[in-house]
Parts: structure tokens; sequence; C-alpha cells
């Protein structure tokens, strides 16, 4: 798997949503976002990120999903605005195939930032590229984790 790094995201518009939810519907949800998203006179504009904040146990994590969209955003309690989202300076790995088997790819860049001796200063997050289908099955996500500037 090919690991880029000098990476740098950044998007602005964004709607912040932080839930728990099991690991294996994180995916499902992303789209139910997206798919509502004109219930609140609201396009997505770019790929979603989410980054996983805790894990309550091995199967339900707390999330915050970062959807940027296109349209003035109303205060709401369910969600808050941000105005920009930037990652500097990000090693990126792609996962393809099934969620259950984005840990496995996420190691492969956590070595690679230790082979290197990187110094982490945010993340993982995880752009989604393709949900894929019900079952999580064939999606393609960005696994991105910034670097020191000093350490890369």
């Amino acid at each position: 798997m090919q690991i880029i790094e000098h990476q740098n995201i950044q998007l602005n518009n964004l709607i912040s949503y932080s839930t728990k939810v099991k690991h294996s519907d994180i995916l499902k949800l992303t789209q139910y976002i997206s798919d509502n998203l004109h219930v609140l006179d609201l396009k997505k504009n770019d790929n979603i990120i989410f980054a996983e904040k805790t894990h309550d146990n091995e199967e339900t994590v707390n999330v915050e999903i970062l959807i940027p969209v296109q349209g003035e955003i109303q205060k709401c309690n369910e969600y808050s605005y941000k105005p920009i989202f930037k990652l500097n300076n990000a090693v990126v790995i792609r996962h393809e195939g099934n969620l259950s088997d984005l840990s496995r790819t996420e190691a492969l860049l956590q070595d690679f930032i230790r082979d290197h001796d990187f110094k982490t200063s945010a993340g993982p997050y995880y752009v989604v590229i393709r949900n894929g289908d019900q079952n999580s099955n064939n999606c393609i996500i960005d696994i991105c984790i910034g670097i020191e500037y000093s350490s890369a």
C-alpha cells in the first residue's frame, strides 16, 4: 500500500456531529447524514471526515463526523458549526475493502510513522471517499495522521 507524506487537507463550512455509535455502523451513519442534508437546505460539497474520539468498548465508539456543506448552517442543538477544518503535513494511506479491516490498514500507517521516527500532531482522521454497500464492504477511506514539521 502506498503512503503519501506532506499532505494538507482544508475544508470550509462544516457541520460537526458528535455521537456514540457501533463501529460497524459509522459508514451507515455518514450515508444517512449525507442523504438527509436536504432537510436542512444544505448540500454536501466534499468528502465526509470522521474521527474516533474514544472507545467505550470493542463495539461502541464516540465519533465526530465533519460534513462540508454548501449553504447557510443554522444553529441547532444536534450539531455544531465549524468554519474551517485543517490538517497539515499529514501522512495518508488509502484503505479499500471492508470497514472491519480498517484497523489493519491504520496499523501499517502507524508502523510507517514509527519507522520514520515521526511525531504525530493530529489524527487519525478518516476521509470517506466511497461508503461501500450496506455491509460496509467495498468502501474506500483515506486515513490521515498529522505529523509535526520538525519530525518530517
